[in-house]
């Protein structure tokens, strides 16, 4: 028994679990908001997710599964590819730092993340059809239902770990 006692503990195998069940997670979502018309697909949850943890070496590989998630969202929807992350790199470094600044109020900027992530997704996929000469991208009314629920959702999420 005393071998054992003096073994220590390996902190990385646990945060390739976390790493592994969170993948598992996203696939699950990916499928079931497919399958299932009315289940949010969590979009600005992850675009949220996305923008607070950007800056953190730890949380790197999360964020790139989310981008990941995005994409095949961006795929099986039918938009233009990488346009998240497009409109990441157009938020994040021109808006980001005054809207951080500008709001003190955590839930009102999360709430902004959201509506960045939807609206802004459309209109990034507007801009793309126009230049390259196709359809436009409808918007519905689930959009509305889509943003109300990730927004009750991220208050639940991002309740602590939210830094200004």
């Amino acid at each position: 028994m005393q071998i054992l006692s003096c073994m220590q503990r390996n902190s990385t195998n646990s945060n390739y679990l976390k790493l592994s069940l969170f993948a598992i997670l996203l696939v699950l979502l990916q499928i079931f908001s497919n399958t299932f018309l009315f289940m949010p697909t969590f979009v600005g949850v992850f675009f949220s997710y996305i923008v607070i943890n950007i800056s953190k070496e730890e949380k790197f590989p999360y964020v790139l599964l989310c981008f990941l998630y995005l994409s095949f969202y961006e795929l099986n929807r039918g938009f233009f590819l990488f346009s998240y992350a497009v409109l990441f790199i157009l938020y994040y470094y021109l808006f980001d730092e005054k809207i951080r600044s500008s709001f003190k109020c955590k839930n009102c900027i999360i709430f902004i993340y959201i509506v960045v992530a939807y609206i802004g997704h459309f209109f990034i996929n507007s801009l793309f059809a126009y230049i390259l000469n196709q359809q436009f991208p409808s918007v519905s009314s689930e959009y509305i239902y889509y943003i109300a629920f990730d927004f009750i959702v991220s208050l639940f999420v991002f309740r602590r770990n939210f830094e200004n």
